[in-house]
């Protein structure tokens, strides 16, 4: 009797249980972990698909949930690695991110979520017409559903020193919600503060004329100061289920931004030294501060889904540069003054509808922008002062059509229309200004299927790049006696035709992708005179760039320890033939088709008592770039320790060294025929970020998990970028 009331309770427990089960998987698909007595149910696998084009990865119950920071955890998420020092979706490059359909602004978000909030990330590497077409890659981020009203909050503290410079990041972050029935109040602030004191790196440049070489020849150090602010404040409304509202606000503020540059060389004429130059030049940023608004309507009505944003965005920044200049004829001080203020309105909305065995997409966007330049310079001949006006229009519509195949797949199709109004008004040299208008069509297409356990998708699609605002001005800004730069107001848009194909089998996932790049914008030096002064420019590629890539991605779990593991190779294929005075026929062809192996192995061990140890490694060869020829092979190394406290896991404290054995950079060689500019100590693919070696401390605490609803995805982002 005593055995059969024990089975009686047991059949009720577990009728509870998947009662419990069914209604938590209506209000949401969690994964939970449920205790009775003597049973635990519990998932303990990363458990990654592939779904409606996106990688999509489960974290809650998963060992992904305790890597820390949301940062920290996307380098382990299948589809992703580091590079550089840099998050990247693999084959794809740096993604745009959204967290519960509220597109990130701020990067250091990233750094202030803990992964344990994280329900499922979504990893798109061939985003649809919904997207802005320069958009290469997006990753979507959902958090957990929270539970709970009043007040709750979150404190984050960093401290980051460079072991062997002066490079110190110190920040701080406050976020403070309050819940009351559908209602959240939200606000919070970011205070940063950086410090960097004698960074140097060698510097070699060599222009070749007709029977004459000008070589300059030295090393540079850069010494900054900034400090600044950023904080926001907003309400969101919950109706009902489906419906949202809200309004945000955001501020950003420079108290300090000091930046002193300091370039020392000989300058040879035919091997022999014609002139020595220091120069010192003190960037002082005055104002350098923005604001941004967003209000947003997310939900249904029918079966109308409807996502509306509207956004302003205005920046204001002001920068005076003073340089000192000796060298072997005298010394010179030339001052600058360059003043940008640029303004944006942008709209966008976004409708879907259950058709047939599918979803249709239909939107539209509109995106004006106002920027306003002013540039004074005394103490040169030659260069003159320069004011000038930018404005563009761009309206976009789009749709896109997905439909499930019976036994054979999904079929999505989209196409975007962009029409895009510039007009560059020169007022100080009319004759330069530029007005054009171009209408472009971005198609995209995509096929998913499964056989067996075998996922996989193929798809193609049309993407563009757009000229940053600052590379379309027409003023020559002076950096020292032999060195210009300007930037070309006839630069065109980048287009890109992209063929993907991935998939993912149990624990392994393939990428591969191929892209043809038409009139690629990178920055081109080009001898200005005979003395050996040089004129920094901005083209486009006269020659197409064809990329090809592929990657295998391994992940898994083996008791505490998980680890992920991504090798692959990237190459492309580029020539040039370049004027060279050198040569007998004033031609040089000049090839970039060098291939980068890749490396890179995530692994981290988690131990009683909530601790948790990491050892990273990122591994690429030496190879070519664009036009640049990466000269050394690059590994970082790094090493992370971490451990959670109080019953609710609410104070985590990591300890990370990065670059332990200072073996994270380039040399790098610049061949443009004519030019050849050499630079020592280059980071990952950007030729302007200091020092991997460094250690770093943060400690998160966070106080009653309520969570801000807010669903805002902002409007014209892609353009706030270029801003």
């Amino acid at each position: 009797m005593t055995m059969l009331k024990l089975c009686l309770a047991a059949i009720v427990a577990m009728t509870g249980v998947e009662s419990a089960m069914a209604q938590t998987e209506k209000k949401d698909t969690v994964d939970y972990s449920l205790n009775l007595k003597e049973l635990e149910v519990k998932s303990t696998a990363a458990r990654t698909k592939m779904r409606n084009g996106a990688m999509v990865t489960r974290i809650v119950g998963s060992p992904l949930e305790s890597a820390g920071s949301v940062e920290d955890m996307l380098s382990r998420v299948p589809g992703m690695m580091r590079m550089g020092g840099q998050l990247q979706v693999i084959g794809k490059g740096s993604p745009i991110y959204y967290i519960n359909g509220r597109k990130v602004q701020d990067m250091e978000e990233l750094k202030r979520l803990r992964s344990r909030d994280i329900r499922e990330v979504e990893v798109i590497n061939s985003p649809g017409a919904a997207f802005d077409a320069s958009v290469n890659a997006v990753v979507r981020i959902k958090t957990r559903r929270q539970q709970g009203e009043g007040l709750s909050g979150r404190l984050d503290v960093s401290d980051d020193q460079a072991l062997k410079s002066g490079n110190n990041n110190l920040a701080s972050t406050l976020n403070l919600n309050y819940r009351h029935e559908g209602l959240d109040f939200f606000g919070g602030a970011t205070f940063q503060n950086d410090y960097l004191d004698g960074y140097r790196t060698i510097l070699e440049q060599t222009t070749y004329g007709t029977g004459v070489t000008h070589r300059q020849t030295g090393d540079t150090q850069a010494d900054e100061k900034f400090s600044r602010i950023h904080y926001n404040a907003g309400v969101n409304w919950q109706i009902d289920d489906d419906n949202f509202v809200g309004v945000k606000m955001e501020r950003g503020k420079w108290l300090k931004n000091n930046f002193v540059f300091t370039m020392e060389e000989d300058i040879l004429r035919n091997g022999v030294k014609e002139d020595y130059l220091k120069s010192v030049s003190d960037f002082d940023y005055k104002n350098p501060n923005t604001l941004q608004a967003n209000a947003y309507y997310n939900g249904k009505i029918g079966k109308w889904g409807i996502d509306a944003n509207v956004d302003y965005y205005s920046q204001c920044d002001k920068n005076d540069d003073n340089i000192n200049e000796q060298a072997l004829s005298g010394t010179r001080m030339v001052e600058s003054m360059t003043e940008n203020k640029s303004r944006l309105f942008a709209a966008r909305l976004v409708a879907d509808y259950p058709l047939w065995n599918g979803k249709l997409t239909l939107g539209g966007e509109l995106t004006t922008v106002c920027r306003d330049n002013n540039y004074r310079i005394s103490g040169v001949e030659n260069i003159s002062d320069r004011l000038s006006e930018v404005s563009e229009q761009n309206y976009a519509a789009f749709f896109e059509y997905g439909i499930m195949i019976p036994k054979a797949g999904m079929l999505t199709l989209g196409m975007r229309y962009e029409h895009v109004a510039f007009d560059f008004d020169d007022l100080s040299n009319p004759q330069q200004s530029v007005k054009r208008n171009h209408d472009d069509f971005f198609p995209s297409l995509s096929f998913g299927t499964r056989l067996g356990a075998l996922q996989m998708q193929l798809s193609y699609g049309v993407k563009t790049t757009r000229p940053m605002y600052s590379q379309l001005r027409s003023e020559v800004y002076y950096i020292s006696k032999y060195t210009l730069q300007t930037g070309n107001p006839l630069l065109k848009n980048e287009i890109r035709h992209s063929l993907d194909l991935s998939g993912r089998w149990k624990w392994l996932a393939f990428s591969a992708n191929y892209m043809h790049i038409k009139d690629a914008i990178y920055d081109w030096t080009t001898p200005y005179d005979d003395n050996g002064v040089v004129m920094i420019g901005m083209v486009n590629f006269d020659s197409p760039i064809d990329v090809l890539s592929a990657f295998f991605i391994a992940s898994h779990n083996v008791g505490v320890w998980t680890t992920s593991n991504t090798v692959g190779v990237q190459k492309q294929w580029l020539s040039f033939n370049l004027d060279d005075p050198r040569e007998a026929t004033g031609k040089r062809k000049v090839s970039y088709d060098k291939p980068m192996l890749i490396y890179n192995s995530d692994n981290a061990f988690r131990l009683k008592h909530d601790w948790q140890l990491e050892l990273n490694s990122e591994f690429y060869s030496k190879a070519h770039y664009r036009n640049v020829r990466l000269l050394q092979a690059y590994w970082n190394l790094t090493a992370a320790v971490q451990k959670t406290f109080l019953k609710d896991r609410s104070l985590v404290v990591r300890l990370s060294c990065s670059d332990i054995f200072n073996t994270a950079r380039h040399d790098a060689l610049l061949d443009l025929g004519n030019y050849t500019l050499l630079q020592g100590d280059v980071f990952g693919g950007d030729r302007g970020n200091y020092s991997l070696h460094r250690v770093a401390l943060s400690v998160r605490y966070a106080f009653n998990a309520t969570k801000s609803k807010y669903k805002g995805k902002g409007a014209g982002q892609d353009v706030i970028k270029r801003l």
